[in-house]
Parts: structure tokens; sequence; C-alpha cells
């Protein structure tokens, strides 16, 4: 599927815990067709490309379409942090912070994996 090019107006940006952005986007009134393709997006990773001008020329465009958002998302450090972080928020178990939280779960897993390390 080849992308949707969308005239839009950036209406809020904000900052979540977990250190990620929320951008809150608005367009014009769209087709049936564009805005079930959109709809079909949500909760897919997709690749967002935010220009301050009119239109977006050719070039611009075929740069996008490279683009495969399957190995433009989280790291697996950064998966395993915002796992980390969900459970916190969830039941904190008596941390008083997340960076405390944070390292003492990692040091677990560190330590688990190092009894499986032949010596």
């Amino acid at each position: 599927m080849k992308g949707i090019l969308l005239p839009s107006i950036i209406e809020n940006i904000a900052t979540r815990k977990d250190n990620t952005i929320k951008i809150t986007i608005g367009t014009n009134e769209l087709s049936q067709g564009n805005a079930g393709e959109l709809f079909s997006l949500v909760n897919k990773l997709a690749v967002v490309y935010i220009s301050p001008k009119e239109a977006v020329d050719q070039r611009e465009l075929d740069q996008i379409d490279k683009i495969d958002p399957e190995f433009q998302g989280k790291t697996q450090s950064q998966r395993l942090r915002a796992v980390l972080f969900k459970l916190f928020d969830q039941d904190k178990e008596g941390f008083k912070d997340f960076d405390t939280y944070y390292k003492s779960k990692t040091e677990k897993i560190i330590e688990h994996l190092k009894t499986k390390i032949n010596v």
C-alpha cells in the first residue's frame, strides 16, 4: 500500500511519562477512501513525514516510500524499558521512582542470565 498524503495542521504536542511524544494532527475533511485508508492504520507502525510547506515533491515521496517502518521502531532495549515502565505503572512494588525500579529489575535479569553462562 502506498502512503496517504494529507495536508494537516499540528494541533498539539505532548510528552508522555515514558519520554515518548504524542502528536495530535488535524486534517481537512477526507474522502471515504482516504478516511478508510487512514483508519486501517490504527495501531499499526507507520512512517510520518512532516514538512512545513504546501507540497511534497516526488523526490521526497520516493525517499519516504523506501523507509521500512518495521525496522524504524524501538530498539530491543527501548522495548524492554517501555515494558518495565508499564509494569512499574501498574505496581510500584514499593519503589519510589522508575529509575530505581528499572535498575533493580534489569539487575535481576542480568544476574539470572549470568547463571546460564558456562564457566
